[in-house]
């Protein structure tokens, strides 16, 4: 609405002119209400895209270890063989009688010293692991241990895992089928 120059608004013309921007703010709240609930559709969906890469990603990640640890065994295999073989074509074999050596006594074993493991986190998950040694532990239950329920504990947990796996206090082992990755103690540890 406008005025005419010079005229004085009445109070007619006032709640007319109010309920215009009335109409005016409910249709511009209304868009904004629209384009909020569209952004937060499309949060929740590149949130479960992002769920989904990152679950791949992690059994990616297991896959490639155990594809790496067989081929290196593999190729382990492949070069025994190889040099058998070159014994086998250097010289021929030629048999004969030795007294067997008598067998030296078993030299002492060194203490081994404990690893020593820093930060509350990394104690908390050696604490739980060790507290049942023999079983292989999932990075899941070390998770649901440690954090309950909260988002994003399991691959904070894993990489956790791996970390000791590095220092050589755990273990890793893989289920029959090669999905699964499991932990247990290597070596005696000790909170720093």
């Amino acid at each position: 609405m406008s005025l005419i120059d010079g005229a004085s608004p009445s109070a007619d013309w006032i709640a007319m002119d109010m309920e215009a921007m009335l109409r005016e703010c409910d249709a511009l709240i209304l868009s904004k209400d629209e384009l909020m609930r569209h952004l937060q559709e499309s949060v929740e969906a590149l949130q479960r895209e992002m769920a989904k890469a990152s679950e791949a990603r992690e059994q990616a990640v297991l896959q490639r270890q155990k594809a790496k640890e067989w081929l290196g065994s593999f190729q382990a295999t492949i070069q025994q063989g190889a040099a058998l073989r070159a014994s086998q074509t250097q010289a021929p074999i030629q048999l004969r009688l030795v007294r067997p050596a008598p067998e030296p006594a078993p030299a002492p074993s060194a203490p081994v010293d404990p690893v020593r493991i820093e930060g509350a986190r990394s104690i908390a998950a050696m604490r739980i692991i060790s507290g049942d040694a023999q079983r292989p532990w999932s990075a899941s239950e070390v998770a649901r241990l440690l954090e309950g329920d909260a988002s994003g504990a399991v691959r904070r947990t894993r990489c956790l895992l791996e970390h000791l796996q590095r220092l050589s206090v755990l273990h890793k082992v893989y289920s029959p089928d090669g999905k699964r990755a499991y932990y247990r103690v290597a070596a005696s540890w000790e909170a720093a």
